[in-house]
């Protein structure tokens, strides 16, 4: 099939995903599996479209599935600690819980994350006079500043699967983009009052499954270190084999597995038809705006935090070297954060009964911190 072809057959491919997911009509994973089943059948022969979906069945599936599924599972059972993540977080100051209590239910990759954070942090919110645009705008902001590092997130473990290496060595590009979002999540820092509440500093030791899985993830495959923090958090807290299966199947998540699957088949369909390379050629002269860019686009038309790297990494992959990458998760955090289609922005909202429109000043001041400091460090470290 003519090249140009194919371009047009990812076009219409990427459109189809986008006008389902934001329509409603379709979840994530079923609207990515028609996407990815278009672009098969327009670029591909019966045989080869056979030949090629089943190559794409092999070890690198085996371990994005295993890994995601675990992480779910025991973010799932992690729900628990939330009345000890609160009392351990507050223990640090109400100030430093106010932003730390949806960072750290961020490190759990759950869907709808945002609720969960949401629930827990209310009462000390409203301990500190914020109003209700204020509490959605911490909530749903410091959810996701891990997105670009978090080795349990869906885009960094798809991400490395997509580029063939381990979410450490992905991590080591994209660390600027998370520091970038932590520091812009900072600008209503100065409307947050000083109050003085009681916490319990022992409640932190609550969140040693976090911080193992993150020392693990650097000395163990990830499958590995996951499953073993899964178990071990079970053996110590004593979780029922009951309570142990539902998260299970929480983890088993249909819509979940189609993503998995659906990215790695996409990107084998994209490399073997070589739009990678037909895109490297035509976009390779505006290389940082484009992998800056179009996952911005494709990440605020989807409002899905991993869509950004599904869609547009395949076909991005020979322009996605060194801090290019970093550019790139830079560009779909921002997309997704801005996307009024983003599950976690509307839950936030509907907890707090506050307008979705009225929140957009806060994230307007936030990305225009954001794009300054991701470009000045990644340029930074380019130049060293």
């Amino acid at each position: 099939m003519d090249a140009w072809l194919n371009l047009l057959a990812f076009v219409a491919s990427v459109g189809l995903v986008a006008g389902f997911v934001l329509t409603r009509r379709l979840n994530v994973g079923y609207s990515l599996a028609l996407g990815v089943a278009l672009y098969g059948v327009l670029s591909f022969s019966p045989k080869d479209l056979v030949d090629v979906t089943l190559a794409s069945f092999d070890l690198r599936m085996l371990n994005v599935t295993t890994t995601l599924v675990l992480a779910i599972t025991l973010s799932y059972l992690l729900q628990r600690d939330g009345s000890r993540i609160y009392s351990g977080m507050v223990s640090l100051g109400p100030r430093a819980a106010a932003y730390g209590i949806p960072a750290t239910i961020g490190l759990l990759p759950m869907p709808g994350g945002a609720y969960v954070s949401a629930v827990i942090a209310d009462p000390l919110y409203s301990r500190l006079g914020l109003d209700a645009k204020h509490k959605v705008f911490i909530n749903y902001w410091w959810r996701h500043i891990w997105i670009p590092i978090w080795p349990l997130y869906q885009g960094v473990i798809l991400a490395a699967a997509i580029l063939n290496t381990t979410p450490v060595n992905v991590i080591r590009w994209t660390w600027p983009a998370s520091v970038a979002a932590i520091l812009s999540g900072l600008v209503t820092l100065n409307s947050v009052p000083r109050v003085s509440e009681n916490g319990v500093p022992r409640a932190l030791v609550s969140l040693w499954p976090i911080a193992l899985v993150a020392v693990l993830t650097f000395v163990l495959p990830l499958p590995i270190a996951v499953a073993s923090v899964l178990i071990l958090y079970s053996l110590v807290e004593r979780v029922g084999m009951r309570e142990l299966l539902r998260a299970f199947k929480h983890g088993l998540n249909p819509n979940i597995l189609l993503i998995i699957v659906g990215s790695l088949v996409f990107s084998e369909y994209i490399e073997a038809t070589g739009l990678n390379h037909l895109l490297s050629d035509i976009l390779g002269p505006y290389g940082p705006v484009a992998v800056f860019s179009i996952p911005l686009i494709i990440g605020f038309a989807t409002g899905v935090e991993f869509s950004f790297v599904t869609l547009t990494f395949p076909p991005l992959l020979n322009l996605l070297n060194g801090y290019m990458l970093a550019l790139a998760f830079a560009g779909g955090h921002i997309g997704v954060m801005l996307s009024p289609a983003h599950s976690c922005f509307v839950l936030s909202a509907e907890h707090f009964r506050c307008e979705m429109r009225s929140v957009y000043g806060y994230l307007f001041k936030a990305v225009a911190v954001e794009i300054p400091i991701a470009a000045a460090l990644i340029y930074l470290l380019m130049t060293l």
